[in-house]
């Protein structure tokens, strides 16, 4: 019985041009300058512990007894092929076989979170973003051009894989939402009726179910409490790599421009000298109280 599997999906919505990621320890900004090179970080440490979503919830317990009895109610003229082709052997080795593809998401994926501008709000404007992974700004905030990312990113994945890679559009926009809601049993019966009627010929063209759309949320669906966030995400998945980061090299026309925070403590000029030599292109911008209100305004370097 073949069962859809997941990966990071790419939504209709057009990356921007541009996006930001705030770092709260000045070392990783500094290996990204230094080493022209992004950190995707394992899963393990993300701050969300649904993120990503590996959890399987279905309304019939996951039973084969309960999705029988959905069959038999709601699809009767069904039943005689869906006891031949779906037994409790094979149902229960699906199950397994989901578990397993959850357990190797979870070992096997790093992630580059990144923020963009929210109903005209540029991240670098956020105090809240600087406050919670700015370090109390102290840290540094990177911009960088998706185009040029993602050429980079596509660009590491042949030279690792051998081949391109089958997806040109890799940035992902995270969808927030109140809940997630449990596989339906009919989900399922739409899902495996559909690979029965392939298999006898009685379609020629598989359509996209329910079934597939929800595993590929899995890894782009979060709590609406982070919606502020409006999170832009890159996925890299490996199995020769160890946690805790995966690196990928980018080349100098990657990074847009970098924000020091208002607050950091290291020595701005040397900073400042380092990434104009390593990113001679890029705008880089300090971080001050505008005059008489409680926001930032950035001074140009």
């Amino acid at each position: 019985m073949k069962w859809p599997r997941g990966k990071p999906i790419n939504t209709n919505d057009h990356p921007p041009a541009a996006v930001t990621r705030f770092y709260g320890k000045v070392d990783y900004a500094l290996d990204v300058i230094r080493n022209k090179q992004i950190a995707f970080v394992h899963v393990s440490l993300l701050n969300d512990p649904f993120d990503p979503y590996c959890f399987y919830e279905t309304d019939f317990e996951v039973k084969y007894t309960g999705l029988l009895r959905y069959v038999k109610t709601h699809h009767p003229h069904d039943i005689s092929w869906f006891r031949a082709e779906v037994t409790p052997s094979s149902w229960g080795k699906a199950v397994r076989g989901v578990f397993a593809y959850f357990k190797d998401l979870q070992q096997h994926t790093f992630m580059l979170s990144t923020s963009a501008p929210l109903a005209g709000l540029h991240p670098k404007d956020s105090l809240y973003m600087w406050g919670h992974y700015g370090n109390g700004h102290r840290g540094l905030a990177i911009e960088f051009d998706t185009e040029e990312v993602a050429a980079a990113v596509l660009k590491q994945h042949e030279l690792e894989n051998g081949a391109p890679s089958a997806e040109r559009e890799i940035w992902s926009k995270v969808e927030y939402a109140e809940r997630f809601a449990p596989i339906t049993a009919a989900d399922v019966f739409t899902f495996l009726k559909q690979e029965h009627d392939l298999f006898y010929r009685r379609i020629s063209a598989r359509v996209e179910t329910n079934l597939e759309r929800y595993y590929k949320r899995m890894s782009v669906i979060k709590s609406g409490i982070w919606q502020t966030e409006n999170e832009w995400r890159l996925m890299w998945r490996s199995r020769t790599a160890a946690p805790p980061v995966y690196k990928c090299p980018i080349s100098s026309a990657c990074v847009a421009n970098i924000y020091i925070g208002l607050t950091y403590q290291g020595d701005t000029s040397a900073l400042v000298a380092e990434i104009k030599n390593e990113f001679p292109n890029t705008g880089i911008f300090w971080a001050k109280k505008r005059h008489g209100d409680l926001a930032l305004e950035f001074v140009r370097q």
